[in-house]
């Protein structure tokens, strides 16, 4: 009996992956165990067991079945997550008898239908998403005659659907390379978003370059930020916060976690400090949907790493029960790895607060984006010697801004100053980490 092999979902926030690379041609002897494919989700290439070429699918869709030699594929059915996404089977004539009206039969984007083999090949064929093709089959059943009278935008992913009638995006005149996906419809509503406030989204000179289709990590970046632009109403606070003491702590720690094979960073210092805050302020290392606000139990904090053109959160889980050393020593192994492309996608999910640090690069000002679901994200900025009164005199000392951008639904200003002031207290005085 044929097998079904379907794109596999890697986490929990994978919607979709794209098929890298074949390891089988159609018709080669599969064993068990052989790698199949690479598929590329978001942020990480997997060598999985599968069949197809460099094409995106949503996750639990058929992409391929193993068989004997010679066996015939099955149907669709009811049990696959994208049941059109199956092999077809040859059109059963009883299922196409004529039917008067179109039947009204409510369905979820991308939902099981009910609908004839042939119609689903048709629709397949055509891009079509078989959950918007009226129905004149007997018992709401969609035959080919309607897939063939259907009129439909472009070829569109289920979640891209779904995606667009929560947004308001019209897919009908989206101008989108292939298939219509989540990415997509994300990006046109940015961009609605640009021109009802008159903010130019390029101009097409010329002598522009023919444009270049972006890679998966770039896709997810752009449909990650969106998302959280249109999703959570942010402020960004700055506080400047002399560097003094944590420049001193890491002077004195340094050599002693050397000789331990460890390398002490600012970075590390930050993760302690904003640990120990998190702790204090439940509210900040929570998430928030459908107006219910969840407390984690634990804080697991991000750390922006570039990899390639891009960036990657892998995070630090219960940063709040591990020493400095510890959190020292997991992080430049999560850096490490996500630089290598080793990265799991456990270490990148269930993260609760992030830091993305622009300090090496001479930034001293920016409104970093909150990485979704969590509700706030610290920006840290360069140490710049500055001038400052001190005791009524004037000295030199490393101050560095620190720049806060939180969810207003649950951060108001008041909480999140007091966070950032916490913050800001540790660092000045880090020997308040043992009280």
């Amino acid at each position: 009996m044929a097998t079904e092999v379907l794109m596999p979902k890697m986490g929990l926030t994978m919607t979709e992956g794209t098929i890298e690379e074949w390891k089988k041609k159609e018709g080669d002897a599969v064993r068990a165990g052989e790698i199949l494919f690479s598929v590329a989700t978001d942020k990480l290439t997997n060598d999985v067991e599968a069949d197809t070429d460099g094409e995106t699918v949503e996750c639990k869709t058929i992409i391929a079945w193993i068989g004997a030699q010679g066996e015939a594929i099955p149907a669709a059915s009811s049990s696959s997550a994208d049941p059109s996404a199956a092999a077809p089977a040859a059109p059963a004539a009883t299922s196409e008898a004529p039917q008067a009206t179109a039947q009204t039969v409510e369905r979820a984007p991308g939902g099981f239908v009910l609908a004839t083999p042939y119609a689903r090949k048709l629709a397949k064929e055509k891009g079509y998403d078989l959950s918007r093709v009226p129905a004149t089959g007997p018992k709401g059943t969609v035959v080919a005659r309607d897939v063939e009278s259907f009129t439909a935008g472009p070829k569109t992913s289920p979640m891209a659907a779904k995606l667009a009638a929560e947004l308001g995006v019209d897919l009908t005149g989206l101008d989108a390379d292939g298939r219509v996906m989540k990415a997509d419809v994300l990006a046109a509503a940015g961009k609605a978003v640009a021109e009802m406030r008159n903010v130019p989204v390029g101009v097409q000179g010329s002598n522009d370059e023919a444009p270049k289709k972006v890679d998966p990590l770039r896709r997810s970046i752009a449909a990650n930020m969106t998302a959280s632009w249109l999703t959570s109403p942010r402020v960004t606070y700055t506080r400047p916060v002399d560097a003094t003491a944590m420049k001193e702590l890491r002077a004195k720690l340094k050599d002693g976690v050397k000789e331990r094979g460890i390398k002490l960073t600012y970075n590390h210092i930050l993760m302690k400090v904003v640990a120990k805050a998190l702790t204090e302020f439940p509210d900040i290392n929570s998430s928030f949907a459908d107006n219910l606000l969840t407390h984690h139990p634990h804080v697991n904090i991000g750390l922006a790493v570039a990899k390639g053109t891009g960036l990657i959160v892998p995070n630090v889980k219960s940063a709040e029960a591990k020493s400095l050393a510890d959190i020292a020593q997991e992080t430049e192994g999560l850096i490490a790895a996500t630089r290598e492309g080793k990265v799991s996608m456990e270490d990148m999910t269930g993260g609760t607060f992030t830091i993305s640090s622009l300090g090496p690069y001479g930034i001293t000002n920016f409104s970093p984006i909150i990485n979704q679901p969590e509700l706030a994200i610290l920006g840290v900025c360069d140490m710049v010697d500055t001038p400052v009164v001190r005791d009524g005199e004037i000295v030199i000392r490393p101050m560095m801004n620190l720049c806060l951008t939180a969810d207003h639904r649950v951060v108001d200003g008041v909480m999140a100053s007091k966070f950032l002031q916490r913050i800001c207290e540790l660092l000045e005085n880090p020997y308040m980490l043992l009280v």
